[in-house]
């Protein structure tokens, strides 16, 4: 295997680095901070797979990933430390192989690397998304900003709408989340990954 990494955290990547260099899974390892460098890096090394972040600067790591994809036959792996069922879905949708966390540990990361390059398997988080589904994009908006912190009345100002349209929209989200507050939303929303938060 011929590995790409493109990855501005250089704690993460050298990590990656210096791990993966030396598995005998792997022939060759290159890493790249700068996602301007990506389309060239590709041209010059030839990788076989490419494990890309998603957040880099000012640069969209799916967008990216979706024009690599369609200019050279490669593997696309995200590595990302947010979970967002909304980030994994639109992976799947431009053709990625895998959604990994950042946090998976080397020996698991180098197995699905294996299945994806050997076996051609795609790997995605195993996850029920009716509740992602069921909700509406102003209702995932509000849980958005109570994920923030931001108050109701913050959130209907922002909005645009009254505060009475916030609370009804919360009690349709709560109904839909089987919660009875808020925060037990918010709660759940970021362990289902519907939402993060602005410290992740």
């Amino acid at each position: 295997m011929n590995i790409l990494l493109i990855d501005d955290h250089m704690l993460i990547g050298k990590s990656l680095e210096i791990t993966l260099k030396n598995n005998s899974n792997i022939n060759e390892f290159h890493y790249i901070t700068d996602p301007k460098l990506a389309e060239y890096s590709v041209n010059l090394y030839k990788p076989s797979i490419i494990l890309m972040d998603i957040h880099m600067g000012k640069y969209n790591g799916l967008e990216l990933g979706k024009h690599l994809l369609n200019m050279f036959d490669i593997k696309l792996v995200f590595l990302s430390g947010f979970d967002l069922i909304e980030y994994q879905e639109k992976a799947n949708e431009i053709g990625a192989s895998a959604f990994l966390n950042k946090h998976i540990s080397i020996e698991l990361l180098i197995e699905n690397l294996k299945k994806i390059y050997y076996d051609n398997k795609t790997i995605f988080p195993t996850t029920n998304n009716s509740i992602y589904h069921s909700l509406t994009s102003r209702e995932k908006d509000i849980l958005r900003y109570l994920s923030y912190g931001d108050k109701q009345s913050t959130i209907a100002a922002t909005l645009n709408i009254s505060d009475r349209t916030i609370r009804n929209h919360i009690a349709s989200i709560n109904e839909k989340m089987n919660t009875n507050s808020a925060l037990a939303s918010v709660l759940k929303a970021i362990e289902l990954g519907i939402v993060s938060t602005k410290l992740q």
